[in-house]
């Protein structure tokens, strides 16, 4: 039979890499790289981690991962014991007439099949190609069905996972100091070593953890190392989720742990004004988040984003001109910096709506730019 650990044994010596140098390039375990090298199958968590980290050092040496895969299946069918009965049964010999008779007769029908195939395939000539071409182009995402995977990916990819008969998809949307993904619902931001929850369909039930292993910042094309995992049923703190309103959204990031309701508390924010001025311009507005916070704003009524955000993370909303209208899950975990002035705009586990806009002073002229409470 064939050995998976040869095929990779010789793969890595032909491309001169040791076990060390593969190990941080797929981030797999060098523990784990060795099993499978030694087809020390015991080594791993579940059958599941041998064949996702499997298919990973194969696609790495460029080797078939199907091909490892069917070699590992066979390998454990063979491991099964046979019932007695099958190894005690003694079967009739197939006469060695009728046997050479048979595979004649085979080779016959295999033939005359492969001559029809060809006839069809020569008439359809480009025509089959072109439909092969268009077949094998009409997506590049990759598509995550394991329980585990670590990949390289490149800015722009994307990846296809297939949940309860539907196909949801992440994009990798930026490559920076931070790594931007655009998620059903919206996008997130996570830094190098950091994990994220994905709720896919909006059941504040993580389905997805992605971990961002490493970024490839020499390269041409800027690509990242996620490592993929399967999560659906576990709890976890940080979901992002596509939720539709800040009403639901406190139920993911306000509600403490255990808590059946989220404790949305009523809004007593009052207007504050940020400064004043003969005429209306440009201003930012820098959050810091002091807690998980569901995030969305619209810049002048025009440029609308949806965000989660975990304790720590900071962003500016630029360029408003007129106004900029923010959603809130968790008013209390945000800070907002507005001119070099600090405000908080609510309380923890409160669902607020702020806006942020130049009103007309017709008693004293001019201009004010207000934080207001929006009912």
């Amino acid at each position: 039979m064939e050995s998976i650990g040869e095929k990779l044994r010789l793969a890595r010596e032909r491309n001169n890499l040791t076990i060390d140098q593969i190990a941080r390039e797929t981030h797999v375990a060098k523990r784990f790289l060795k099993a499978l090298e030694d087809e020390d199958f015991a080594t791993f968590p579940g059958e599941t981690y041998a064949l996702g980290f499997l298919r990973n050092y194969a696609e790495y040496l460029g080797l078939s991962p199907d091909e490892l895969v069917g070699i590992y299946r066979n390998i454990k069918i063979q491991e099964q014991p046979l019932p007695m009965n099958e190894l005690l049964e003694t079967r009739p010999k197939v006469p060695p007439l009728r046997l050479i008779l048979f595979i004649a007769a085979a080779v016959l029908v295999l033939a005359a099949a492969g001559y029809l195939i060809y006839r069809a395939t020569s008439r359809a000539g480009g025509n089959t190609a072109t439909t092969s071409h268009a077949a094998a182009g009409s997506t590049s995402d990759f598509v995550f069905q394991d329980e585990v995977r670590t990949q390289w990916f490149n800015q722009g990819d994307g990846i296809s996972i297939p949940y309860n008969g539907k196909t949801y998809r992440i994009v990798i949307a930026n490559v920076g100091d931070t790594l931007t993904l655009k998620v059903p619902g919206g996008t997130v931001d996570m830094g190098l070593g950091k994990e994220r929850y994905i709720d896919l369909d909006a059941d504040s039930t993580p389905e997805i953890r992605i971990v961002w292993n490493d970024v490839d910042r020499g390269s041409a094309l800027k690509r990242v190392n996620l490592g993929l995992y399967k999560t659906t049923g576990q709890a976890a703190t940080g979901v992002t989720s596509t939720v539709e309103d800040a009403s639901s959204a406190a139920a993911l990031a306000a509600a403490p742990a255990g808590s059946a309701t989220p404790p949305v508390r009523t809004d007593t924010f009052k207007t504050q004004t940020v400064l004043t001025a003969a005429q209306t311009g440009l201003f930012t507005l820098d959050f810091t988040f002091k807690n998980d916070c569901l995030f969305r704003y619209l810049v002048d009524s025009k440029d609308r984003e949806d965000r989660f955000f975990q304790k720590g993370e900071q962003f500016s909303v630029d360029t408003g001109k007129l106004q900029v209208m923010i959603w809130l899950s968790n008013a209390g975990a945000a800070r907002m910096r507005v001119q070099g002035r600090d405000f908080e705009l609510g309380d923890l586990g409160e669902v607020a709506t702020r806006k942020v806009a130049w009103r007309k002073d017709t008693t004293a002229g001019g201009y004010v730019l207000e934080i207001t409470p929006q009912y």
